[in-house]
């Protein structure tokens, strides 16, 4: 992907029942893109979280219905997949940003975070 318009994208996850693939950029909104044999741009844009400066990290649901993201505040934030829209955002880690996300395979309801302070806590 090359256009002197983007910012640094330093996480990428791929949807996993699509060919979409998500990257955080550091202009504070996720990306997507369709990857196949060339990778074209997509109008999909997940916006509200605060990542400029910090590598934080994204994911998705097991089933792909919801993407993750912590943020620079130490905020944990969820959108829709397909609309797009923020639905939910609380304060995961205090004073520190929220660098790690993951989704949990097995159980969907759970998501993990954590932070500069050291602490990984489990989210339900």
């Amino acid at each position: 992907i090359q256009d002197p318009s983007m910012q640094s994208m330093p996480v990428v996850r791929h949807h996993p029942t699509s060919s979409m693939v998500a990257c955080q950029s550091m202009d504070n909104q996720i990306l997507t893109f369709e990857a196949g044999e060339a990778v074209r741009s997509h109008k999909k844009r997940f916006k509200g979280h605060n990542s400029a400066g910090y590598a934080c990290d994204i994911d998705f649901s097991p089933n792909g219905r919801f993407i993750t993201s912590g943020d620079s505040t130490g905020k944990l934030f969820f959108w829709d997949w397909r609309t797009g829209r923020r639905l939910r955002h609380l304060q995961a880690h205090d004073q520190h940003p929220c660098l790690g996300v993951r989704w949990h395979p097995v159980e969907p309801s759970w998501v993990a975070t954590c932070a500069w302070d050291g602490n990984i806590k489990l989210w339900e």
